[in-house]
């Protein structure tokens, strides 16, 4: 009986994570009567994003799972309208 090697073709790890939320960058929902705008990508946090509300320039940072998340609950109700 002769031994042989199986090697496992692994996908690579995403190691631009960045870019993957290149996309959210301008893209903007509007609240009550504030529009919120994605400005850019988190420096400290690949996970976050930093958002700018339109009425008085404020902004911060959020997660941007969360900010999809919303992003696709408005472009649902702007269809169903």
């Amino acid at each position: 009986m002769s031994a042989t090697q199986i090697t496992l073709q692994f996908l690579p790890q995403r190691t631009a994570a960045k870019e993957s939320k290149s996309d959210l960058i301008s893209r903007s929902y509007r609240d009550g009567d504030a529009m919120i705008t994605i400005v850019a990508l988190g420096e400290d946090d690949d996970g976050r994003v930093m958002v700018r509300r339109g009425l008085d320039g404020h902004t911060w940072s959020m997660p941007a799972w969360l900010v999809r998340l919303i992003l696709m609950e408005s472009s649902k109700r702007i269809r169903a309208a």
